[in-house]
């Protein structure tokens, strides 16, 4: 059974086994809410596009690891959603990061290596027999012959009947344009043309981040990032983070009046922010998240494809305003008032 009918085969239980489901349910003999459902059972989604990457990639090693890397990721998310499991995505993000690195290391010494094919150039030397015929080689017939029989031979030396040269007939339908001045307009028009697309691509511009002087940038690969233990001024900030959590203390920051932006990336991490509980600090919270809880203020949303917009209760009022806006894959963002 190759991959291809193995996907398919898949594919069609997956739809045949949902129609069932609903059939049931327009029955009577099944009850369910397909929120619930879906809430419950995305994870399929990630062990069918798991099995399908396996069946298909069974000959490329590639396809068939991050196809199992993802029935892996699948079942462990099935099996919390059903009780099975008692992990969370805090405990599994420990784990996750050595095992990526062993998966690494193995794909980098398991993966065959991959052949060039060298294909023979068309007109590659080759070596040939002399000839070793030694009879008179017979006379070139002429290339184009008068089917009069008129002898044009000396016409085929350069010179026709009446005494003229062929190569001044030759001459007479020549161009009389000069070849480089059309390539030089062609370049010119292509000039023009490469310029007024310049010109046109600078009117647009998106800012998705601060890039003033003042602002502060931060990165990180894989590890936990911590800011605000001592005493420090706030200005507007930029922090992006691969693998791990991200701690940032606003208690002990110096809030300048106006609004102050802070915007937090992460892929696979928490991100826990502490801010102030002073009446003259209004917070704004933008956050979103793909799988992971959100908690703001102490209301807690949950599930996949979470947004949250969030202000404290007197942010209108506030002089000092900080707008903190947060997107991450997987993980939990935290957002807690303190003192």
């Amino acid at each position: 059974m190759n991959g291809n009918f193995a996907s398919r085969l898949l594919t069609g239980l997956v739809i045949i086994s949902l129609g069932v489901a609903f059939l049931l349910r327009q029955l009577g003999y099944l009850d369910f809410s397909i929120g619930d459902v879906f809430s419950t059972f995305w994870p399929c989604i990630l062990i069918y596009f798991g099995l399908t990457q396996m069946m298909s990639g069974r000959g490329h090693g590639g396809s068939g690891s991050w196809g199992l890397f993802m029935v892996m990721f699948g079942a462990i998310f099935l099996g919390t959603n059903l009780n099975f499991l008692t992990w969370s995505v805090r405990d599994i993000i420990p784990f996750l990061i050595p095992v990526v690195i062993i998966f690494v290391g193995l794909r980098m010494i398991w993966s065959p290596r991959k052949k060039k094919k060298h294909s023979p150039p068309a007109e590659d030397w080759q070596s040939y027999r002399p000839y070793q015929d030694e009879s008179p080689v017979p006379p070139a017939p002429p290339l184009h012959p008068d089917p009069t029989g008129r002898d044009d031979s000396d016409e085929y030396n350069g010179h026709n009947s009446h005494g003229n040269s062929a190569q001044s007939k030759t001459k007479q339908h020549e161009y009389d344009s000069d070849p480089y001045e059309m390539d030089d307009g062609y370049s010119k028009h292509k000039k023009r043309k490469y310029s007024g697309f310049q010109g046109s691509g600078h009117k647009e511009h998106v800012e998705w981040w601060n890039h003033d002087a003042g602002t502060i940038n931060r990165s990180g690969f894989i590890g936990d990032i911590h800011m605000g233990h001592d005493y420090w001024e706030l200005k507007p900030m930029n922090i992006s983070h691969f693998i791990g959590d991200t701690v940032l203390d606003l208690t002990k920051a110096q809030i300048p009046f106006g609004v102050t932006k802070v915007t937090i990336s992460s892929f696979i991490g928490d991100v826990k922010v502490y801010v102030p509980n002073d009446y003259e600090v209004g917070v704004q919270v933008v956050s979103s998240a793909f799988i992971g809880d959100v908690k703001v203020f102490g209301q807690k949303e949950g599930g996949i494809f979470t947004n949250v917009n969030a202000k404290s209760s007197h942010y209108a009022d506030a002089d000092k305003k900080i707008k903190l806006i947060v997107s991450t894959f997987i993980g939990d963002t935290r957002v807690t008032k303190v003192g």
